[in-house]
């Protein structure tokens, strides 16, 4: 019974991600959104089955994210220690920890099709990525490949989304199933903080969000 009440199981699967700009300019700068990028997610996953018709989910797991932010000045009147034009390229890796609802919707047989919906917590761990930047205009632009972004393109340590997702479960025996999701992420919370870089490599990009859509592939043991 007690598999019935608790599950545990792993997943895996591909995450397309892009940062967003809520607005398109802030403190004299023009943001745009150039691309987004190919992540991945691994986790474990828990569930606690209210009933049988919903349960509460959880877990942990570890995600890469990212995408490609740019910025012009756009009077060229810069502030002291900031820049006149970057393009960065986020490569982030989080440690996100979810909760949530997930609710059956149908079952046919074996085959169970659930919604479900949620916030996550995402601790960062790793900011990476490539850079081109431009301090002053009509200087050459200085590019950096595979660089660490912690002193010229700073992120938040900690970013908060909401998700909903649609899935079906496949039940192999009563203890174990495999499944599949797919799940849209929103972030809440601010991405980037270049305003906090080093003295020189200052820039501004206003408020930069995440958005997500993740394919899961699962298995509960």
């Amino acid at each position: 019974k007690v598999f019935k009440t608790f599950r545990f199981g792993l997943y895996t699967g591909p995450t397309f991600n892009s940062l967003r700009p809520v607005a398109n300019e802030a403190d004299g700068y023009i943001i745009d959104k150039v691309k987004g990028n190919v992540g991945f997610s691994l986790g474990l996953c828990a569930d606690y089955n209210i009933n049988d018709r919903y349960t509460v989910f959880s877990g942990l797991s570890l995600d890469w994210r990212g995408g490609t932010i740019a910025v012009v000045d756009k009077d060229s009147v810069l502030q002291s220690g900031y820049i006149y034009k970057n393009e960065v390229k986020y490569k982030l890796q989080y440690l996100t920890l979810p909760i949530g609802l997930k609710m059956k919707a149908a079952q046919f047989d074996k085959i169970k099709i659930f919604a479900q919906t949620g916030i996550d917590l995402s601790f960062l761990l790793s900011q990476k990525g490539d850079i081109s930047t431009t301090t002053a205009k009509g200087m050459p632009a200085i590019i950096d490949e595979k660089v660490k972004l912690g002193s010229v393109a700073k992120s938040t340590p900690i970013n908060v989304g909401w998700m909903l997702g649609v899935g079906a479960e496949y039940e192999i025996t009563d203890k174990n199933s495999v499944y599949f999701t797919v799940l849209y992420r929103n972030g809440f919370t601010d991405v980037t903080t270049p305003k906090l870089n080093t003295t020189g490599l200052k820039f501004s990009d206003g408020n930069i969000r995440f958005n997500s859509v993740a394919l899961r592939l699962g298995y509960y043991f």
